[in-house]
């Protein structure tokens, strides 16, 4: 009877892991409310090539921040250019990988081997760097990010 209790404890403690591990990797950061965030987007020898405030609505994720206010192209499979941006890594997180983004007024374009593009957010005045593709980046009204095109090497 000791070794049935044993394997039933141990299967619900492998089931309640599993699911918090589903739960962990299956993240999803979307906007609770409307609201704004603060953007600056840097170029080449951080130049700012963009400086202002975006809109966002409750359901949207970073990445749809982005890519109703700018024309993205994503990486694909393959980490090559895909302007429809269709393509979402599965590996953790589900996210999209932004290789450029652009506008009337500016452009940037990565080939993810010697440069790509960064993302930060602003705490306290601190610039961190994000561990997250944009389709995850938490965020909630009046942050402040900034987006910036590094070199690799650098």
């Amino acid at each position: 009877m000791k070794h049935l209790k044993l394997k039933i404890f141990i299967s619900v403690i492998v089931v309640l892991i599993g699911l918090v591990l589903v739960r962990f990797l299956t993240m999803d950061n979307r906007a609770e409310s409307d609201g704004i965030i603060y953007l600056y987007i840097e170029g080449e020898n951080q130049v700012v090539v963009f400086e202002g405030e975006l809109e966002f609505y409750q359901g949207d994720t970073f990445f749809d921040v982005l890519d109703r206010a700018f024309e993205l192209t994503c990486a694909n499979a393959s980490y090559q250019p895909d302007t429809t941006c269709s393509y979402t890594f599965q590996v953790g997180y589900q996210s999209k990988v932004v290789l450029g983004i652009k506008n009337d007024d500016f452009e940037l374009m990565t080939d993810w081997t010697h440069t790509f593009l960064s993302i930060y957010l602003y705490n306290d005045g601190i610039k961190e760097l994000s561990t997250l593709g944009a389709s995850n980046i938490p965020y909630q009204d009046e942050d402040t990010f900034l987006i910036s095109y590094e070199e690799a090497w650098g």
